[in-house]
């Protein structure tokens, strides 16, 4: 076997592949081997790498023939073959030298909305796609972040991602990426790491089992899954991508002077310069921090930003994308309006508990401070940190405030029985007082790294406060007399509180009262009178901050409701108990056709409020209680207040007592919330934590409630806030520009429509094509469907005999229940209704097939595997013509290989004459002109969509194959030089592209070091002395840091520059025979 040929560029047919040879390395001494890097240019596998000793293979050669001479040789295909065949190498075709042109859009099953390209737009845009998504709450940044990764495979520009999120979301993210996009993800936890080292040794790394996963924020700080993914990645692993979801996580602690890192801000700083390719997504991007916000951007693209330096907005502009739902909803529609509104409880009698607890409790506080006055701060601190814990509960329930008072009780009588000196607050206990040291809210994402959400463990749920309070009365010093008889008194006013709180924490207040009259007037009309009562279509989200809150209203709900039809199945829950798969059997219960489900009424605490999106059905919720954190409460809004929600407006309900004092503020805090919100969206984080901030550190002291109510009244932005506007706010678009974007962004679409040429009834003809030749019946349209949507049946009962179809015939149906057999699964789940377009209301009744589908990607794989293309398939085709004219057509396709056989460019290449008969050819047969052409064009795909082909004559068709061979060598000159030409100009536009990114580059790098190297000018080393600690040891590292990226970029301007140079590289130019076509007249 000759090696001669052998030489990077060239194509080669291994293992009956098509090959590009990427690199060859002779043999190290005679007798030895010489071994190919391959990669694979065939559809079906393609950019698959291949190693092989080139002597050892069997069946190993350059190829030298093109194919032509294969054209027609077993005749002509059927038409309707032949057309499926064609347009899935047109929908197949992807270019670099065109960033105007979209195809991940089309291959998703989304409803296309054009605000949500302008990722993309920016993404194609960049050589190295490091992207800030920093939308609305409810736009959809999930979607957005799925078409860039599917872009990006599309082009062969990436071939592993790994998505962080927090561990709610978990679930939410990998349905959405198989239905969405067809990207299988694996949630990498506990779970899969024992599965992996039963099945693959226990020395596995989890990481090289898979291309695509999903992982939980807090497991990315635990070595045990940290230090796989670093072995997985490298120092630098080409071609991958990391989706950052929620990632003001990962920005350095914003509550002092300097932000401070955090153990996220640590662990993805070190893994994030790993991956090729970021995505970060999140809301609220900013907390007011200058060098907190950089210090994020640094994690993002280090080439454009540093920490600690100045964000220079022209660079932000090129990575930040952020639109408020507002804009959009007057712009573009989609979106309900918001309306939030108060339920105003009044006419309480003066002994109610709801009113004696709350001054009982603001006694207890002020006795308390009077003890604490000579303590130390930290004691202080822990003490204010109790009565605000106490004062949420009560503000909850009172059934969830006796609960946590009672172990306050006991951990105070302890106390006061040993009367011995405080011990030193343990480790564990400091978690939960961290904040009274560092300012910072508790990342209750983060706490435990070996904790699973699903398990329990959530900081909302009982378990924190009671450990919390624990923690803080552990404090409490008793070791003095006057220091006992404070405590003597402070049992007392605690014995007081027990006792109301017993009394009634069994009793339903004047909210579930509320609550349960509003389900009789909206839902169960006669709840209350009738014997059995009926329920109608609406449904219900409540929620409330804590778990005994939970289950004691459910029960009385749960009691209103039980002499109603089917009353045990009415009520769900939704808590940081709840298992993963209930988790998914409820999301999708409550977003089922009403008709199809009696659930009706969903209770969640904020194990909730992320990463499930119930809008479906749903468009009314109450707050049973409120949440001193405002981005909570946006979160918990988000779940109904989000694309794709059918309701014109949704309505968030919370109740004020209008006669108690803690109210006044809450009434007043709600009502500027929801203002700056309207102002500013979520980048109003600043302001809101700003106004949780006067009541969470100490909670809300009655003889405090006037100038509290001032103080939120009259508070507006600070140089907090200022800073958000400076750096982040002109990047909000707002209406004006918003608008031209989408108008740019509706031109892009339409553009890449008509390039990419899919509508649904042409992957409808291509499925069933490839359904018939798999021996099953085609794809029929369902009798009486939805007016609004066309519904279609699959033959699955076709393809029953065919085990090897029964996985692919699983994501046809319902999603399988925790617990069931496969056997069980497949008899209660049929296979589902299919449709072409966004299902909409029919919701889990239908299943939308698209191009990236596991189902089409099985089908339309037939028209691209090797054994149809080669052994199968003519590509020659005989089609009549509505036109007077004899027409052929002859079709390549051109395609520009870059490093790693990724497609540059691929494009159809077409070739059109009048067809002559050879008895009276007198020579070649000439190309049209150009208007000849697309005429000609024009008549192929009205030919190629007609829905029958007339049938031509047997003596017709030999002539016309007789002609084959002549035909394509009097047309195949033109077409290989009309592809010449193509490339030369698809080169062109490359190189071009890579010297714009170039340019860009070195101006990026230099502006950068210019900034840096003035900070470090700047540096004054006596500031040092007015910062904590812990704030002169982040300013240290963060001067390290400058001085190190100076070295860094010295490097990066040289390494950078033939980087781009290498993506835009074309490796090989290859044309090959997509067919032979001849339109024969239907008359004359």
């Amino acid at each position: 076997m000759t090696t001669a040929s052998l030489e990077p560029g060239r194509i080669a047919h291994v293992r009956q592949r098509r090959y590009l040879i990427e690199k060859v390395v002779q043999p190290p001494s005679p007798g030895d081997a010489t071994l190919v890097g391959l990669s694979c240019l065939d559809d079906d596998a393609q950019g698959d790498s291949l190693s092989v000793l080139w002597e050892h293979e069997l069946d190993a050669e350059v190829l030298q023939d093109d194919g032509w001479s294969n054209v027609a040789e077993k005749g002509f295909d059927d038409p309707e073959v032949f057309t499926a065949y064609l347009r899935t190498l047109s929908w197949n075709c992807v270019t670099a030298t065109d960033p105007r042109l979209f195809q991940s859009p089309f291959r998703a099953g989304i409803r296309i909305d054009a605000y949500q390209l302008e990722p993309l737009r920016k993404a194609l845009k960049l050589p190295r796609v490091n992207l800030f998504i920093a939308d609305d709450v409810g736009l959809g940044k999930t979607i957005e972040a799925g078409l860039i990764a599917r872009e990006l495979l599309l082009r062969r520009r990436i071939d592993r991602i790994v998505v962080a999120c927090p561990p709610a979301m978990l679930d939410q993210w990998q349905d959405e990426m198989e239905t969405r996009f067809g990207l299988r993800f694996r949630i990498l936890d506990r779970a899969y790491l024992n599965r992996m080292r039963r099945e693959r040794g226990f020395s596995v790394n989890p990481w090289t089992t898979h291309s695509y996963f999903l992982v939980s924020h807090r497991l990315l700080i635990d070595e045990a899954y940290a230090s796989g993914l670093r072995d997985w990645l490298g120092e630098f692993a080409p071609q991958s991508l990391l989706i950052l979801d929620e990632a003001h996580h990962v920005a350095p602690a914003s509550s002092s002077r300097y932000a401070i890192d955090s153990k996220i801000t640590r662990a993805i700083r070190d893994l994030s310069p790993r991956f090729e390719h970021r995505l970060f997504l999140s809301a609220t991007p900013h907390n007011g921090h200058s060098n907190s916000f950089s210090a994020l951007l640094e994690i993002l693209d280090p080439q454009r930003f540093c920490r600690g330096v100045q964000v220079l907005k022209s660079h932000l502009n090129e990575v930040l994308i952020r639109r408020l739902k507002s804009d959009i909803r007057e712009i573009a529609g989609g979106f309900p309006r918001r309306n939030v509104v108060p339920v105003v409880i009044d006419g309480l009698p003066l002994d109610a508990p709801e009113l004696v607890l709350p001054k009982l409790l603001n006694h207890y506080r002020l006795t308390r401070e009077q003890r604490l006055k000579t303590e130390t701060k930290f004691r202080q601190a822990a003490g204010s940190l109790v009565i605000g814990g106490l004062q949420k509960r009560m503000l909850s329930s009172i059934e969830a405030f006796a609960k946590t008072l009672a172990v306050h009780r006991m951990s105070v009588e302890k106390a006061l029985e040993n009367a011995i000196p405080p011990p030193k607050i343990s480790k564990p206990d400091h978690e939960y007082l961290k904040p009274l040291t560092i300012g910072e809210e508790f990342d209750e994402e983060l706490m435990d790294p070996e904790s699973d959400p699903h398990e329990g463990g959530s900081l909302s749920e009982p378990g924190f406060d009671d450990r919390m309070v624990q923690a803080t009365t552990a404090s409490t010093d008793a070791s003095r007399e006057g220091k006992q008889t404070a405590l003597k008194r402070e049992l007392d006013l605690i014995d007081q509180m027990i006792h109301v709180a017993e009394l009634a924490r069994h009793n339903a207040d004047e909210r579930v009262r509320t609550i349960i009259q509003w389900i009789e007037d909206h839902m169960c009309p006669d709840l209350s009178t009738a014997a059995h009562p009926q329920w109608n279509d609406r449904r219900l989200l409540i929620f409330t901050e804590y778990e005994d809150t939970r289950r004691w209203l459910q029960r009385h709900l749960e009691g209103a409701i039980r002499h109603s039809d089917q009353a045990h199945r009415r009520i769900a829950v939704f808590t940081g108990n709840t298992h993963r798969d209930q988790r998914e059997e409820i999301k999708a219960a409550f977003n089922k056709e009403p008709g199809d489900h009696p659930l009706r009424i969903l209770i969640a605490t904020d194990a909730a409020r992320e990463g499930i999106n119930l809008q479906r059905h749903c468009h009314d919720l109450f707050h049973f209680d409120l949440p001193w954190n405002p981005s909570r409460l946006d979160q918990r809004n988000g779940r109904i207040d989000r694309k794709l929600q059918p309701a014109a407006e949704v309505f968030c309900r919370y109740f004020i007592f209008r006669q108690r004092a803690e109210d006044r503020v809450l009434a007043v805090l709600m009502n500027k919330i929801t203002r700056i919100r309207e102002e500013l969206g979520s980048a109003s984080k600043v302001l809101e934590d700003r106004l949780a901030e006067k009541i969470t550190r100490e909670g809300i002291r009655h003889g405090d409630v006037d100038q509290l109510e001032r103080d939120i009244r009259d508070l507006s932005a600070d140089a907090k806030q200022q800073t958000i506007e400076d750096e982040l706010e002109d990047e909000t678009r707002r209406q004006a520009d918003l608008q031209s974007e989408l108008d740019t962004l509706r031109k892009r679409l339409e553009y890449s429509r008509s390039h990419i040429d899919l509508t649904d009834d042409k992957l409808h003809q291509a499925l069933s094509v490839s359904l018939k030749l798999a021996g099953a019946s085609g794809i029929k349209e369902m009798v009486g469907s939805d007016d609004r949507i066309s519904c279609y049946s699959f033959p699955a009962e076709d393809l029953a005999d065919h085990p090897d179809w029964t996985a692919t015939l699983d994501t046809l149906r319902a999603r399988k229940r925790r617990g069931e057999t496969f056997g069980e699964w497949r008899r209660r789940a049929p296979i589902r209704e299919i449709t072409f377009a966004d299902p909409g209301a029919l919701g889990e009744n239908a299943v939308q097939l698209h191009l990236e589908h596991r189902v089409v990607k099985r089908l339309l794989g037939r028209f691209t595997a090797q054994g149809l293309v080669h052994h199968i398939l003519s590509k020659a085709c005989l089609t009549v013509a509505s036109d007077a004219i004899p027409r052929v057509v002859l079709l390549g396709r051109l395609a520009l290989y870059g490093p790693g056989a990724a497609r540059l460019h691929e494009e159809i290449v077409p070739i059109t004459a009048r067809w002559i008969d050879t008895d009276i050819r007198q020579g070649p047969l000439v190309p049209y002109g150009q208007s000849a052409e697309q005429t000609t064009l024009n008549s192929l795909q009205r030919a190629l969509g007609e829905v029958g082909w007339d049938r031509i004559p047997d003596q017709v068709e030999q002539h016309l194959k007789d002609s084959v061979n002549a035909d394509i060598e009097s047309l195949l000159p033109h077409l290989e030089r009309r592809a010449e030409d193509l490339a030369e100009k698809a080169k062109r536009r490359l190189s071009k592209r890579a010297g714009e990114e170039k340019h860009s580059m070195v101006k990026l790098l230099e502006s950068q070091r210019k900034r840096i190297a003035e900070a470090v000018r700047e540096y004054d080393e006596f500031l040092l002395d007015i910062l904590t600690d812990g704030e002169r040891h982040q300013r240290e590292a963060d001067h390290r840091a400058w001085k190190r990226r100076l070295r860094e970029i010295t490097q990066e301007l040289d390494d950078e520059p033939r980087r781009i140079d290498e993506i835009y590289t074309v490796h090989a130019t290859r044309v090959d025979p997509v067919g032979l076509v001849y339109l024969w007249p239907r008359t004359g």
